[in-house]
């Protein structure tokens, strides 16, 4: 339990920079318009600074909350039919370093095509 509280308050170290960071730019703005300085088209270094030390902060905080979870993926029809006795569902456990977003490739225009040849079109 520890663990996880020391995790969550590094990230919420991080975003309470991120909120500062967005004041203190909209207090600087404020200051321009009343100053009647031309040039406010970017926020000051030290906003910059402050939301990438905000950013990394949150970035750590929850890249240490534990271990990542195993992505699974089962293959077969995603059309929310019933699967014939031949048709079984296979489960595939991605490894942590690569992802299976393109090996298991089902598009609109292939159920389309299924739905098309069911009903003989």
């Amino acid at each position: 339990m520890a663990l996880f509280f020391g995790n969550s308050l590094i990230t919420t170290i991080g975003v309470v920079l991120i909120l500062h960071s967005a004041y203190s730019c909209l207090q600087y703005r404020s200051l321009a318009v009343i100053a009647d300085l031309s040039d406010t088209s970017s926020p000051p270094l030290d906003v910059i600074i402050e939301v990438f030390l905000g950013f990394i902060i949150c970035l750590v905080g929850q890249l240490m909350c534990g271990t990542f979870h195993q992505v699974r993926v089962s293959s077969g029809s995603l059309l929310g039919s019933i699967p014939k006795s031949s048709d079984r569902r296979r489960e595939i456990i991605a490894p942590s370093y690569r992802t299976r977003d393109f090996d298991l490739f089902n598009t609109r225009m292939k159920a389309l095509s299924i739905a098309k040849r069911s009903r003989g079109y």
